[in-house]
């Protein structure tokens, strides 16, 4: 479980690196986060003046309180790893991995994902996160996760996904319904975060709610995004309500009332909790941004 001092995204908004302008752009959505992409929103003759770009606007763009990964090219290409190397060294705050397929990517590549920091003499490793979107990566995908202590999060990718296997995915992609849990699974069992993928239908925003409500169903903690218009629909669903909030602080209240007198469950409107509620309650009035006193300091 090596994720934990890492914030939980809703939305994670993919810019290609060879435009400036949508990337400024992008620091004024209220998207979570942004992936810089090198990878497939780049055509092959625009990869090193695209890797040039990235550098520039690392070195000299103030990203505020965004999240910011940069979505290198596969490891095994011409320019994965020196893409690698020019994001971490220019200070990338996190990496996005593609078409990870066993852990010994993840180990192969780990030594180039850190930079000194000249002040302190410290070192600084990346952040990663594993795009899972072949076979082979949705079957490996519990090791990946669990390969390095810098991985954060998995993101699932049914497009790559579905075409290596062949599959045409209906309206709501239930033929990808195992895919889809086991990279999540995966992620659980590693400790870190699930990202699913876009919802590629831009004026489909009926389509992108609907998905979006079943994603977070199945566990998803927020998804990746192609279009800014798709933002404040995710950003919403993926944010607890004050109803869920409420009903979170009453079950942290009722479970460690009942460890206080020593009592491992409690019922609450008739039903039994215990401290798997706790814990479900705990990540959910985090992930709101709540700061309470009974969580700060429970004896769990």
């Amino acid at each position: 479980m090596h994720s934990d001092k890492f914030p939980t995204m809703r939305s994670l908004l993919y810019v290609p690196a060879t435009s400036e302008r949508m990337i400024l752009k992008a620091l004024e959505t209220k998207a979570d986060g942004l992936i810089i992409d090198l990878e497939d929103s780049v055509a092959p003759e625009q990869k090193l003046a695209a890797r040039e770009t990235l550098v520039r606007l690392l070195r000299n763009l103030d990203f505020g309180d965004k999240e910011v990964f940069v979505r290198i090219n596969g490891i095994a290409t011409e320019w994965g790893l020196d893409d690698a190397r020019a994001a971490t060294a220019s200070g990338a705050p996190g990496i996005v991995i593609p078409k990870m397929e066993s852990p010994h990517q993840v180990t192969d590549i780990t030594p180039v994902l850190h930079n000194r920091d000249w002040v302190t003499g410290g070192i600084h490793h990346s952040r990663v996160m594993c795009l899972i979107e072949t076979p082979r990566g949705v079957l490996a995908a519990r090791e990946i996760a669990e390969a390095h202590e810098s991985i954060v999060g998995l993101i699932f990718g049914s497009a790559d996904l579905s075409r290596s296997i062949g599959c045409m995915p209906g309206e709501d992609e239930e033929e990808l319904f195992f895919a889809r849990s086991q990279v999540l699974l995966s992620a659980r069992a590693a400790g870190v975060a699930a990202y699913d993928s876009p919802h590629f239908v831009i004026q489909d925003l009926d389509g992108l709610r609907r998905r979006s409500q079943a994603i977070k169903r199945l566990g998803y903690d927020g998804r990746t995004l192609i279009h800014p218009s798709h933002i404040d629909i995710v950003n919403e669903i993926f944010t607890p309500g004050e109803e869920q909030i409420s009903e979170a602080r009453r079950v942290v209240e009722a479970v460690e009332a009942a460890l206080n007198e020593g009592r491992g469950v409690a019922l609450l409107d008739g039903r039994m909790i215990d401290q798997v509620h706790l814990a479900a309650a705990r990540k959910l009035l985090e992930h709101a941004g709540e700061n309470n006193r009974m969580i700060e300091g429970s004896r769990i």
